[in-house]
Formats: C-alpha cells, structure tokens, sequence
C-alpha cells in the first residue's frame, strides 16, 4: 500500500482555491475584453515601447528577492541550516499557497512547508512566517500612513484601520503564546492525544525561538522590516512601466505610487483566492482616470501577470517538484522496509520492486 504523498495544506481546499482563483480571474477578464467597444482606442503593436519591457522584466525578481532575503536574515538566527536558495523558493511557494486561499495574506503553508524541506522544523518555520507577518504589517502601517496623512488618499482611513487591528490582533495572539503558554497547553486537554502533543511541541518551539530571536537578533528584526519596505516601491514601479510600455503618458512616477499603495493594502485583505476578481476591478477603479478604457483590460492583464501570475506559477512548480520528490522517496523507503522485513520474497520479486522505485525516482 502505497503511502500518501505530503501536502502543504488539504488537497480539498486546494482543489476547491484552485477553481475559484481560475474562474474568478478568467470571468473578470472575459468581462473586460467583451466590453471593449469597437471604436474604443486600443494599444497597437507599433506604438508599444519595447524598452519599458526590458526595465519591467529586471523589476520582476526584485520583491522576490528582498522578501527571500529578510527570511534569510531570520534563519540565520534560527535554523542557519536554511540557504539563501531555499528561502527564495519558499517565498515563491508563499505566493502559490496565497492564490488557492480565501485571502492572498494566507500563503504561509507553502512557506512553511519548503522551510521544513530545507533544513527547519515545522516549529521554528511556523515562527518564521509569523514573524514575518509581523514585519509585513509593520510595513504595512507606514503605507497607511503615508496614504492617510501625506498623499490623503480616498479610502485610505478603513484601510488604516484595518491594518492596525490586524498588527494588533496578531501581535497580541503571538506576544500572549509567548509569554503564558500555558493558557493553551491547558486548552490542548480537550483535544485527542496526538493533536495535543504536536500542538504543545509547536508551542514550546515557536516560544524558544522568539525568546532566542529577541535576545539575539534585534537588529536583524530591524533589518527584516526595512527589506519589506522596497516591494510596494517596486510595485508601483511595475505599475508606472506597464502604463510606459502601452504608451501611455498620463501621470508622474508619484502619482502612480500613491495610487498603488492602496491597491497593495487592499490586496492583502481581499477575500478571495489571490484576490482574483477583486483586484483587477478595484485596479480599474484606482486606476481609471490614468487608463483609457481601451487600454484598461491590457493594462490589468500585463499588471497582474507581472505581479502575480508569473512568481506564482514559479511557485507551483517548486511544489510540484517537492511534493514529486518527496512521494517518490517515501514510495522507495516503503519497499525498502517491505524488501528487508520479507526474506522470503524471491530475486525476482526484488528486481520489479527495484524497476517501480526506479521509475518512480525518473
């Protein structure tokens, strides 16, 4: 028999985010393109600049990089076993997992699950993603202000809000796990014996290891908020090449930042898979007095391909091969097991096992 593969999180929910974040996104787009009129002035291939496209695909890998970074930092105080490499594939698998949950801030499973591959516990990668949740919101709270206070964008005060009850929210469950761990170690007596015990070793580790971060990495806490500065920069910065690319001249570097940063918030806490559907019609909403609406649907499409489908479907391949290799070598330790226990079994019994495991392995 053979074993179930390892999963990040539930196939099911997955299954059931996967159908969603396509539907959503293939019906908004569909909408889009069919209400283009046919008068509506639209990009044309000779007037499109090639060179913005060039700047664009050198911004691409630049979020990725500065967020696999601050996970760097952390792991060199936690699990200095976790290479650069690794971190840069858990914040791909990151941004998959986001788009099959009901909000894009969901994608730590993913995160969590390539940790682990690479060397950290299920534990101490649990208090790397919170951690880093916490540096993101910290992030997150300057925007907001900057957007309220500076730029005084509409909208920007429920947005405030809620960034702040979310840092407060997730500050306190994680401060209060912390400090008196044993308000949930006496919870975990409700639960069956083997849910108690994992989730009392998750506690216990994630514990050591804020005690052991606090006490030795507060500078690289630092660090690791200022590296979640640069990624709405870069968005914004996408945003102003894709308008560059199609042609389109309306508005200065700053405005266009000022405008993405409430897409950025709003993206954080839209309640869909990746925010798909969402996003795109909030983009045209944020964005319409700079896009033509003959451009509107290319310019979304371009946008969210840069800032979305393409690290996402990098991460998906980075999971198809974890997930691959690591069912591949539970199959081969199962017929290892099954070959040493049965020592009547024939040389030509050992010869199929050792073909499937080579196949499987190929």
């Amino acid at each position: 028999m053979l074993p179930r593969s390892p999963s990040p999180i539930r196939r099911g929910r997955l299954a059931f985010g996967a159908v969603g974040f396509l539907v959503l996104t293939a019906g908004v787009f569909w909408y889009q393109f069919s209400r283009l009129g046919v008068d509506a002035a639209q990009p044309q291939w000779d007037n499109l600049r090639w060179s913005y496209l060039v700047l664009l695909l050198f911004c691409l890998p630049i979020e990725t990089a500065t967020c696999a970074l601050r996970t760097w930092v952390m792991t060199r105080i936690l699990e200095p076993r976790v290479t650069l490499w690794t971190c840069i594939k858990a914040e791909w698998a990151n941004v998959a997992i986001s788009t099959l949950t009901p909000t894009q801030s969901w994608g730590g499973p993913g995160q969590i699950y390539v940790l682990s591959r690479g060397g950290a516990s299920v534990g101490t990668s649990l208090t790397i993603m919170l951690l880093s949740c916490i540096a993101t919101l910290v992030a997150l709270l300057g925007l907001a202000l900057y957007s309220l206070v500076v730029a005084s964008t509409d909208g920007a005060w429920p947005l405030f809000l809620t960034v702040v009850w979310s840092f407060v929210g997730i500050g306190s469950a994680m401060a209060v796990v912390a400090i008196w761990p044993g308000l949930f170690r006496a919870a975990l007596a409700a639960l069956p014996r083997r849910m108690a015990a994992k989730l009392a070793e998750l506690i216990d580790t994630y514990r050591a290891d804020v005690s052991r971060f606090l006490r030795q990495g507060k500078a690289a806490f630092a660090c690791v908020c200022l590296l979640s500065v640069p990624f709405p920069i870069v968005r914004a910065l996408i945003a102003y090449l894709c308008l560059r690319f199609l042609g389109i001249e309306a508005s200065d570097f700053r405005h266009i930042f000022e405008a993405q940063l409430v897409l950025i918030l709003f993206e954080f806490f839209a309640p869909s898979p990746g925010g798909a559907g969402i996003m795109e019609v909030a983009s045209l909403a944020v964005m319409g007095e700079l896009v033509p609406a003959g451009y509107a649907p290319y310019y979304n499409l371009l946008w969210r391909s840069s800032t979305l489908y393409l690290p996402a479907l990098t991460g998906f391949v980075c999971l198809a091969w974890a997930v691959f290799h690591d069912t591949s070598r539970s199959i081969r330790s199962t017929w290892d097991r099954s070959l040493c226990t049965d020592g009547s079994q024939s040389a030509g019994g050992r010869a199929r096992a050792e073909v499937v495991v080579t196949s499987v392995e190929l």
